[in-house]
């Protein structure tokens, strides 16, 4: 077996474990916490992506971005250390402003302010430096440790966070704490993994953060932190509109239902990017306009196909998902995961563009299409009322994240000769036959054994046809 093939399969067979993990979390989150709490938990969370969107994924970027070149110089340390300062600062600003949230939106009945303090403060500082030392570990080329460690915090939390919420403390807050704990766990070993033949040098670090180097890399992060907000703002800051116009329980069904087709596309994404991407960030390294751009032509021919049949497998497939992955209570739901999976087509499809404006270090090109779907998405949300037609929510949101998309594309044409090779007919006959489900589900209801072996005969065929679209465009 190649070293490729031997890759894939270990990217695969972990990637398998982490959506198994994450979907049964999908699952016991709905069962032990009731629609008010899972709302709560979609706000906790809303607040916490602000500051790892807005304030920690620039820097996150950058420091990816050049993960290889730091490396190959025995500078992976140093640049962490300066990437942690700035972290642990994220941390601290996020108490005062984390306390001014809390008090302006109401949220004495819904959080205890130390505990959400706490939560928000350990949470930006473990949780981040856990992503970015494991996820690097993948773009170094440990595939094998990264996915070990990554399937063992999932596991570890998924454990802790029904103990927290079954013993300790049943609520929203109890349920994440889980996560960062085993996060905390795991980052020790992680980290001692990832820094292995490098060591800190605090003259390199003071020689090389000059004048220069740090406005580079504010010009680099600056814009990515304008359009990530905007992003943050067309993608989650909906849950606080849904909760100040509706209530929590409404956007507890929303969140559990677009959260099903979040799940389906973040698991095919996440195989996509880990394998994909480190080829993407060698084959640029040193590359020519022409190289870059057919490096990124070359990703997009293979993945683009299978982003489309994961549309159509989610749509057809949603009331059969519900019903499998949350509880009973929750299984109306479903609506919501259809018009979802329009949202993470274009999300997804957006990001793959997104590597443009990163390769070429251009990232100002991506600010005015988020600020698009930032009016459309919000402008409409705020402007009208949805009572008793909430599936309007998310088909705003999806028509916000089409128009990101399609301006998107337009601008990073600008930057790079970029093009779709593909085969769309090719795509869309392959996609036919998930809609016998409606046939099927016309027919009668079905027991939980009865969904799970339909979704796993649509999901083998949904593999096969995947795996057939990709040869063919490999061919092509």
């Amino acid at each position: 077996m190649s070293i490729l093939n031997r890759d894939l399969v270990v990217i695969i067979v972990g990637r398998v474990l982490q959506i198994v993990i994450s979907l049964a979390s999908v699952r016991l989150l709905t069962t032990f916490l009731n629609p008010k709490e899972v709302g709560s938990y979609y706000l906790i969370a809303a607040v916490l992506a602000f500051f790892n969107l807005v304030l920690l994924n620039p820097p996150s970027m950058y420091f990816g971005r050049h993960l290889l070149q730091w490396e190959r110089s025995k500078n992976l340390l140093n640049a962490l250390s300066v990437f942690g300062s700035w972290i642990l600062g994220v941390a601290f600003l996020s108490i005062p402003v984390s306390i001014y949230t809390y008090e302006i939106l109401g949220y004495k009945d819904k959080f205890e302010l130390n505990v959400f303090l706490i939560y928000i403060f350990s949470a930006l500082i473990i949780s981040t430096l856990h992503r970015n030392v494991l996820y690097g570990c993948n773009t170094l080329g440990f595939r094998k440790e990264f996915v070990k460690y990554l399937i063992t915090t999932l596991f570890i939390g998924l454990g802790l966070s029904v103990a927290i919420v079954s013993y300790f403390y049943p609520h929203a807050l109890g349920w994440i704490f889980g996560v960062v704990l085993s996060e905390l766990i795991m980052l020790a070993f992680v980290f001692r993994f990832f820094i292995q033949k490098n060591g800190l040098d605090l003259k390199k670090i003071k020689h090389s953060l000059t004048k220069e180097k740090i406005i580079f890399i504010f010009s680099f992060s600056l814009p990515i932190g304008i359009t990530t907000f905007l992003l943050w703002g067309q993608s989650i800051a909906y849950r606080f509109i849904i909760d100040y116009k509706y209530s929590a329980e409404v956007l507890g069904y929303v969140g559990v239902g677009l959260g099903v087709s979040t799940a389906v596309f973040s698991a095919l994404e996440s195989i996509s990017m880990q394998y994909f991407n480190p080829i993407f960030l060698k084959d640029i390294l040193d590359a020519n306009e022409e190289q870059r751009a057919q490096a990124w032509n070359n990703i997009a021919k293979l993945i683009v196909p299978v982003y489309i049949l994961t549309f159509f497998f989610t749509v057809a497939m949603s009331d059969f998902l519900i019903s499998i992955l949350v509880a009973e209570k929750f299984h109306s739901s479903y609506i919501y995961t259809m018009f979802g999976a329009g949202i993470e087509f274009f999300r997804v499809m957006t990001n793959l563009l997104y590597n443009v404006s990163q390769s070429e270090h251009k990232t100002t090109y991506t600010i005015k299409p988020y600020l698009i779907g930032f009016i459309v998405s919000l402008g409409t949300l705020v402007a009208f009322n949805f009572k008793e037609n909430y599936f309007m929510i998310p088909l705003v949101l999806a028509f916000g994240q089409m128009s990101i998309f399609c301006y998107m594309y337009l601008n990073m044409k600008k930057l790079l000769n970029i093009k779709y090779d593909l085969s769309i007919w090719k795509a869309l006959p392959l996609a036919a036959p998930f809609f016998l489900v409606l046939v099927i589900n016309s027919a009668k209801s079905f027991s939980f054994i009865q969904n799970v072996f339909i979704v796993l005969g649509f999901g083998l065929y949904f593999l096969g046809a995947t795996f057939y679209l990709t040869k063919y465009q490999q061919k092509g």
